[in-house]
């Protein structure tokens, strides 16, 4: 995906001739040589040094070039800055920006020539990179720029890159996660969309406003069809991260998250009716935050039971427990504000349906007469 600088000074020749230049092929030469000469050399952007000030990212050399306004370098290095060391190379471009992950461990490197742009990561043991993708496996096509706030490590080995701007260039944001594989740096590439939440909210009872952002993860090639998982942060009135939460679409990962009012103040709401092989798990946890966005746990509960007749035996069916756990689930649910929920529903799958005529107690007992029937 490297697109070599080319015929840069037959360019400038031909555009020298097209204006009416009169000058032999000599004297041109000269005087794109002396252009080249009073052409500052494209230096890096972003973070140079490492955060444990070990390596740094360096320019070196003239490519003796001229694009777009500017030299680029000869080479780009990556180098021990005790030792002078030179530990990754490659040429140098128009221009070029790094931004370290958190613990040093990975490197971004984004690059552009005249039109279009490319990312490298690099990891720090081993200085195997690899070149980002979009989810489809192809390159950031030709015209799709970076902007000046191009990255950011979310954590020490995820990375949200945007691509686009400008008119005509919407704005796309990627996740790209990174793992070592015994073939070196590997990633994965989905696109992400973000989005604040209507109202505000105080969970950690500071008297300041909070909101809510709801991250979508898509499936490749999917954006606004098929999601892959939420992400839920909770920002203070500074916008920082207070608190954060994820739900993904597969079994594992399902879950459900609320925002409730509960004697008058703001709370989370954890719940969790998960089922696996005829065994239903249901909790919940009610809780708020503290200044620093630590859980403080409220209330909580948990109720497991059999839904399908040859695992009575193994978790029994109490509908007076059931019913006593749902009443109170619902009782902080109803009203609430949901943030997001992946769970294939709230309540248990009454085999005939809920009967709304009779009390949820007895919708219960009906279920386990169901599940009585079924036993082996």
């Amino acid at each position: 995906m490297r697109k070599r600088r080319g015929a840069a000074v037959l360019c400038l020749l031909l555009l020298l001739t097209g204006c009416g230049a009169q000058a032999s092929g000599t004297e041109e030469l000269d005087e794109y040589e002396a252009l080249v000469r009073n052409t500052p050399v494209a230096q890096v952007e972003g973070e140079a040094v490492s955060p444990d000030g070990r390596f740094e990212v360096r320019t070196e050399g003239e490519s003796g070039e001229y694009v777009s306004g500017v030299q680029p370098p000869e080479f780009l290095q990556v180098t021990d800055r005790e030792s002078g060391e030179v530990l990754w190379q490659d040429q140098g471009w128009m221009s070029q920006s790094a931004l370290w992950s958190p613990d040093g461990a990975y490197l971004a490197l984004a690059y552009s020539a005249r039109t279009w742009n490319a990312v490298t990561f690099l990891e720090t043991d081993t200085w195997t990179a690899w070149d980002f993708t979009l989810p489809d496996g192809g390159p950031i096509p030709e015209y799709e720029f970076l902007p000046e706030d191009w990255g950011v490590w979310r954590t020490d080995h995820s990375f949200e890159l945007t691509v686009g701007y400008g008119d005509g260039h919407p704005t796309h944001t990627y996740n790209c996660i990174l793992t070592m594989e015994p073939e070196g740096l590997m990633g994965s590439t989905w696109e992400i969309t973000r989005e604040t939440l209507p109202g505000t909210y105080d969970f950690n009872r500071d008297g300041a406003p909070e909101t809510a952002e709801l991250t979508t993860v898509w499936f490749p090639g999917f954006t606004g069809g098929a999601v892959e998982a939420y992400e839920l942060r909770i920002l203070d009135e500074a916008g920082n991260v207070l608190w954060e939460d994820r739900a993904g679409t597969s079994h594992v990962g399902q879950n459900s998250l609320y925002a409730c009012r509960v004697d008058g103040a703001d709370c989370l709401l954890h719940y969790n009716p998960y089922m696996s092989q005829g065994i239903a798990s249901y909790s919940y946890e009610l809780f708020s935050l503290d200044g620093d966005g630590a859980v403080q746990v409220l209330d909580s509960g948990a109720v497991e039971f059999s839904a399908v007749g040859p695992m009575l035996d193994t978790v029994g069916f109490d509908p007076e427990a059931i019913a006593a756990f749902l009443e109170t689930v619902h009782g902080y649910i109803d009203g609430a504000v949901c943030f997001m929920d992946t769970t294939p529903g709230v309540d248990p799958p009454y085999p005939n349906g809920y009967d709304k005529s009779v009390s949820l107690l007895e919708n219960l007992r009906r279920y386990r007469d169901y599940v009585e029937a079924d036993r082996p």
